[in-house]
């Protein structure tokens, strides 16, 4: 089933990219531009309990990789030489010499618009003397500030710049040394048993051409599942305290936070001291690389306390829909006016998905069904059933659903999965579903509690000890709703996160 997500980008314009060699961006967006104008002017009237309402919107950010934020924004497009940021001055050749936000010249809105007027008025300023070569067309929005709309996506500047960057020279590093070979670590994943939320994205083999390059095959995803799972492919060939290796756990460890999907304001100067630490022992370790998306990564502190939690802006779902695009382009083997075909595709697709009122949420299903009687459960499961709906007149043969794995408002719980039920100190506290039932219309999901005893840092993971009481939520009570699969080394049972979670306040 398509992903659900994948159809609330909605379509605004579709052209092929050569029509940007002959007309400029105003020209292809002004349509959208006055649109824009209109809504921040003007609203749209909507009716609320019988009472007329305007509400009026503004453009607040753009998600775009690099080529695409620079191209757009007006900024130079070379990201290996000239000034080659889009929140600094900083030129390629002083990378490495500046790892913290302080020791560089931060864009404004002032600073810019000078750039623009010398631009403009001196012919002989080169476009790369500010890095600055265009406007921006979205600047005829009177509110809209080109420095401070483009925040950087993660799945292209962490997910497929800084993380294949570390995976890479970490492995390139323990091959040559001889600590563990790449043919070792694509033995080791080719018998790993993946757990069954990772296996969508299994990451693929590694090429030899690992050992030279700073590039991974496979989608952001599978680089994302690869980057959780390493240390269980190879950490035990490992000695602890190995150099290399630490600059994996440091990027573990500031990639966890990055990508949270919330994120305490109190964490950011904690966050902004581990990028510093990640960035000097990076650069200590590996001297000859340095890359524009290691740089970025020191204003990822103030940018989520100007956007909030990043992972919110980024292009995953909008590559989704990408991909959506690229198979009907296949499918329908039509290249004369291309652009034309699959518009009108997608809004004939959409418009059908908009006649249900619950177009965007996935249809709930359920898998495994059977019918058991109440008396046939165990007694603690019993006394959990009767406790949560307060029923005291239920019956030993009357029977209630069981199902192996239950879709609902797009979250999906199958036993055998992980989920936080609870965060202690920023220590998550784990229930392994073992049962899930439906009874009288209520969904109720059993399992055992998982307590992490420590904290593995080599294999950058939660340490279980399974507890015996059962412990009964509801679809939705849980803290997080990716489902974590187990992952078993030396008979010691581990759970790695997606990203860091914290406790409330």
């Amino acid at each position: 089933m398509e992903n659900s997500f994948t159809r609330a980008p909605f379509l605004e314009i579709l052209i092929l990219h050569q029509f940007l060699k002959k007309y400029s961006y105003r020209d292809i967006l002004l349509p959208l531009i006055n649109d824009l104008k209109l809504l921040y002017t003007e609203g749209l009237q909507v009716s609320v309990n019988g009472h007329n309402v305007s509400l009026k919107c503004a453009l607040a950010t753009i998600s775009a990789d690099n080529l695409s934020a620079h191209s757009l924004a007006g900024f130079t497009c070379c990201f290996n030489s000239g000034r080659i940021c889009r929140f600094c001055m900083i030129s390629y050749k002083d990378l490495r010499s500046h790892v913290n936000e302080d020791d560089v010249i931060i864009r404004s809105s002032q600073v810019h618009q000078y750039h623009l007027q010398a631009l403009r008025e001196s012919a002989g300023i080169s476009k790369q003397t500010y890095g600055v070569v265009s406007e921006c067309p979205f600047t005829e929005l009177n509110y809209f500030d080109v420095t401070k709309t483009f925040p950087p996506d993660l799945m292209h500047n962490l997910l497929e710049g800084v993380v294949p960057l570390v995976i890479t020279r970490v492995i390139q590093a323990l091959h040559f040394l001889h600590i563990v070979s790449l043919s070792q670590v694509n033995a080791e994943l080719d018998a790993f048993n993946i757990g069954k939320n990772d296996r969508a994205n299994l990451p693929q083999k590694l090429p030899q051409s690992v050992l030279k390059q700073n590039t991974l095959p496979g989608s952001a995803a599978q680089v994302w599942c690869l980057f959780r799972i390493l240390p269980f492919l190879i950490g035990h060939y490992i000695p602890e305290g190995e150099v290399h290796w630490d600059i994996y756990l440091k990027c573990r460890d500031i990639g966890d936070m990055i990508l949270s999907p919330n994120i305490l304001r109190k964490i950011i100067p904690f966050l902004s001291l581990q990028i510093g630490e990640f960035l000097s022992s990076f650069q200590s370790v590996f001297p000859k690389t340095f890359t524009p998306k290691l740089h970025y990564l020191i204003y990822y502190p103030q940018l989520i306390l100007k956007f909030g939690p990043l992972k919110q802006l980024w292009c995953m779902r909008f590559e989704g829909k990408h991909q959506y695009f690229k198979r009907l382009s296949h499918n329908t083997c039509n290249f004369k006016n291309l652009s034309y075909t699959l518009a009108k595709r997608h809004q004939l697709r959409q418009c059908w998905e908009l006649t249900s009122l619950y177009s965007l949420l996935q249809n709930n299903y359920t898998e495994g069904e059977r019918a058991v009687p109440f008396r046939a459960l165990p007694l603690e499961i019993q006394k959990g059933v009767i406790g949560r709906s307060e029923a005291e007149d239920i019956q030993g043969d009357e029977r209630l659903g069981v199902f192996s794995s239950l879709m609902i408002n797009n979250v999906k719980y199958c036993v055998g999965d992980n989920l936080i039920v609870d965060v202690d100190e920023d220590i998550p506290i784990f229930i392994k579903i073992l049962k899930i039932l439906q009874f009288r219309g209520a969904w109720l999901i059993f399992g055992k509690l998982r307590i992490p005893k420590t904290f593995e840092r080599h294999y950058h993971a939660f340490k279980l000890e399974d507890q015996k009481e059962w412990i009964l939520v509801q679809p939705g009570e849980e803290k997080e709703f990716h489902p974590l699969d187990t992952y078993v080394h030396d008979d010691t049972k581990y759970i790695t996160l997606y990203h860091s979670v914290h406790s409330s306040g």
